[in-house]
């Protein structure tokens, strides 16, 4: 692929991602035909779950449970301050202070990022799949193990459409086109043409309103 391409290719990407958050935006309190969901998805994929202990589920009293919301809180946001000014090391300590606190998908999240500027990608693997097992719903999650496997491991292709396969059945469906549309550039980029090809076919399935931007990818590669 030639920078000229890649750089078109990232560009239409932007936009095809911008156009999907608008979609989820004005459709996240919609309802989703059942016979699309896997799970019920909440209104926010990327919510605390109900009942789980920052809703004070976990047993607490609303004082504790207060108390140490307040603690959580405090401990995310000097993990993202320590994170912000290239402290990782602080950084991870705050996020999994946070983790003492409540164990929700947000601090592992944070792991994930911390680990990964590291260059540790065994740490940030296992951040993203707690992060992932606490809120499969959420599809940023599913595109950034992706991203840590292609990036830094030596996982073949075969094994990076396994996760896609799991996660696309997965997460919210009002934003699985988002995640269609990221493994298609990243099938592309890994020299699976037709499997890039099939994936665009499947993203017009999803999100018709992008048709015109999804087929000019497809006669892109079949050009190329």
């Amino acid at each position: 692929m030639t920078l000229k391409q890649r750089n078109l290719l990232i560009a239409v990407l932007a936009i095809i991602l911008i156009a999907g958050g608008i979609f989820y935006y004005n459709n996240r309190n919609r309802e989703v035909p059942s016979n699309d969901l896997t799970t019920e998805p909440p209104g926010n994929p990327n919510e605390t779950p109900s009942g789980s202990p920052l809703t004070g589920g976990g047993g607490e009293t609303v004082e504790e449970s207060a108390q140490n919301k307040e603690k959580w809180n405090t401990a995310m946001k000097n993990a993202g301050i320590a994170f912000g000014k290239g402290d990782y090391d602080r950084a991870i300590t705050f996020y999994n202070e946070a983790l003492s606190y409540y164990k929700t998908d947000e601090p592992y999240s944070g792991l994930f990022l911390a680990y990964s500027a590291q260059n540790n990608a065994e740490q940030a693997r296992i951040a993203i799949e707690a992060a992932i097992k606490l809120n499969p719903l959420f599809v940023e999650h599913w595109k950034s193990k992706l991203s840590l496997l292609d990036e830094k491991t030596n996982v073949s292709f075969a094994d990076l459409k396994k996760i896609y396969q799991e996660g696309i059945l997965k997460v919210d469906p009002r934003t699985k086109v988002n995640l269609v549309v990221y493994f298609a550039a990243m099938a592309e980029r890994n020299g699976e043409k037709a499997e890039a090809i099939a994936l665009w076919e499947y993203a017009k399935e999803l999100y018709p309103q992008n048709t015109l931007i999804y087929q000019a990818q497809i006669d892109r590669l079949v050009a190329s």
